[in-house]
């Protein structure tokens, strides 16, 4: 297989070397390019098609072993679990850039506020940098109308795109801000869920405690697979619709689904 510069674990990137490897093997197991069952490169193979050492690539294995999401085979090598749990439904980048940049056609940010803040643990985790770090937080309200209908929550480390600016954030999608500070991103994990408006929330969204919101996690991934940008959005239930079209694969038996 070819090893383009996506897939190299890099000293330049703040973020322990196994912690690379994990991030590169998990992106393989979910964009499809090993899928469930599918039996992953020996760790010889591994260690020299990611440059890093035999205890590097275990330490990634082990981490990868611990979610459920590879399996070891005595004397066979090492399996992706037949059943991937949690693992995300694999869809195209581009959809999302146009899916984002019709809502942002739509609608108008204000109330953009900018300031460096310690990372809390999860913050740091999920941006791989040091716990304790300091982080961008990014914050803005989207309106349709001149009603609020949603809040971003955003945190980058310092060293992605220093110089943003509110006045970007206003005027263009995030996506586009960050590829004009010479950011591409290549993939984002995205979890989408629901909560209850707390009292800041009910505060932003002009809205009364409790009412139902639609929290979506979003995690962007540069072409170096590393995270510059962790973000939380929530929208009034009322304001969110998510378009999905599904497709059934050839052979597929519906007596072994439990639906």
């Amino acid at each position: 297989m070819t090893v383009n510069s996506s897939e190299v674990v890099r000293d330049s990137i703040k973020a322990l070397r196994y912690h690379q490897v994990y991030s590169i093997l998990r992106g393989w197991i979910f964009d499809g390019t090993y899928p469930a069952g599918a039996k992953l490169p020996p760790e010889g193979e591994l260690c020299e098609r990611l440059g890093v050492s035999r205890i590097t690539s275990r330490k990634a294995l082990d981490l990868l072993v611990s979610e459920g999401l590879v399996r070891r085979v005595q004397g066979k090598g090492t399996f992706v679990a037949s059943e991937l749990n949690g693992a995300p439904t694999v869809g195209d980048m581009e959809q999302l850039i146009h899916r984002v940049a019709r809502a942002s056609s739509r609608s108008k940010v204000v109330d953009v506020k900018i300031r460096e803040v310690i990372g809390d643990p999860d913050i740091c985790r999920d941006l791989d940098i040091d716990e304790g770090g300091k982080v961008r937080e990014i914050g803005f309200v989207r309106t349709l109308d001149g009603k609020p209908t949603g809040y971003r929550q955003s945190y980058l480390p310092l060293d992605v795109a220093p110089g943003i600016t509110a006045d970007e954030i206003r005027r263009k999608p995030m996506l586009q801000v960050f590829e004009d500070h010479g950011v591409r991103i290549s993939a984002a994990d995205t979890l989408v869920g629901a909560c209850l408006a707390d009292t800041q929330k009910a505060m932003i969204l002009d809205t009364t405690v409790g009412v139902p919101l639609v929290r979506i996690r979003l995690i962007l991934l540069d072409e170096d697979k590393r995270p510059i940008e962790r973000s939380t959005r929530y929208y009034l239930a009322d304001y969110y619709e998510h378009h999905l079209y599904l497709t059934r694969s050839a052979g597929l038996n519906a007596s072994n689904l439990s639906i």
